[in-house]
Formats: structure tokens, sequence, C-alpha cells
């Protein structure tokens, strides 16, 4: 089983590491067409279902940021991973991590949101692309002191593995009467 505890940590300056942030396009929901069918995520600056605040109609014509990113807000200051394209609201920015396995984007977004603890970003003072840029976090590193990309995606990997196997066995217990 692998432990975040048994692995060196050191400090990286986020645009080092993811480069610099992009300003995304903001799209206003009053011009939006909210639809249940398929569509392509609408991210906004909300803290809650990863950032998702709708799923709009995918026949407007759209700059669609990529996917496999990490995005964030300015006041909700929270980092959310993309998996899918999508379009954003005012005031969200994004690192282009597509690059990056999901797995080692999920331990970033979760280093990146550890980093933030207790740093009075919201409204007043918005995490600004400016602003995380310059911000430093930590990871683990590798023997030659660089992010340990492997150990990340193997964790994440090792995590996901476990609460599948929860899952199923929660599922069965409910199934069979439990």
């Amino acid at each position: 089983m692998l432990k975040l505890t048994d692995r060196e940590w050191k400090e990286f300056k986020i645009a080092d590491t993811l480069n610099e942030s992009i300003n995304a396009k903001a799209y206003h929901s009053n011009s939006l067409i909210v639809t249940s069918d398929k569509g392509i995520p609408y991210i906004t600056r909300t803290n809650l279902s990863n950032g998702l605040q709708s799923i709009v109609d995918k026949n407007q014509d759209f700059k669609k940021n990529p996917q496999n990113t990490i995005v964030f807000g300015a006041e909700n200051a929270t980092y959310f991973y993309q998996p899918f394209k999508y379009i954003t609201g005012n005031k969200m920015y994004y690192y282009n991590t597509s690059k990056l396995s999901q797995e080692v984007n999920l331990f970033i977004t979760c280093c990146l949101n550890f980093s933030l603890k207790e740093c009075g970003f919201g409204y007043g003072m918005g995490l600004t692309g400016t602003r995380s840029d310059s911000r430093k976090f930590l990871l683990p590193v590798n023997n030659e002191g660089q992010p340990d990309y492997k150990f990340m995606e193997d964790y994440i990997k090792e995590v996901m593995t476990r609460k599948r196997k929860e899952y199923i066995n929660y599922a069965e217990s409910k199934l069979m009467g439990g």
C-alpha cells in the first residue's frame, strides 16, 4: 500500500510546474441553452459539483477549453480537474495539463487545493491567474528532486481500486438484503 508519508515532498512554484494559467473565455449563463441531452459542461465559480453549473446545448458556437485540464475560479478559490472539453463563466482560468494522466491531474488538484487552506481568497481577493501562478505548492519528488508523476499516478490508481471495491461490497450487501 502506497503512503503519502513514505515520500519526500518539495515546494514548487505553480507556473514552473504547470506553465502559466490561461484566462478562459467567459460565457454568460443568460446566453446559454441548458439541456438535459448530451451537451457541453458549463463550469463556473461555484465550489460545488466540480464547478459544474449546467450542461448546455452543444450546437452553439463555443470556444471550448481543452479536456484534461485543471480549472479554477477567482472567488471560489477551488481547483477542479475537468476530464471533458468545457466552457466557463466569468473570471475562470485553467492550466493546460492535458499531457498528464487523469490520475496525476487528480493528485495535483488535491495538492493545489491543500495549498489554499486558510489563504483568504474569496470575494474581494480573488484567486486570479497571476496570483495562482506565483503561488507555491508541495508535490512528492523522485530521487532527482523532480515531481514524482509515477508515484502520483500509482497512488491515485490504488485509491480508486480500493474505492471501487468498497462500492461493490456496499452494493452487494444492499442487494443481498444486508
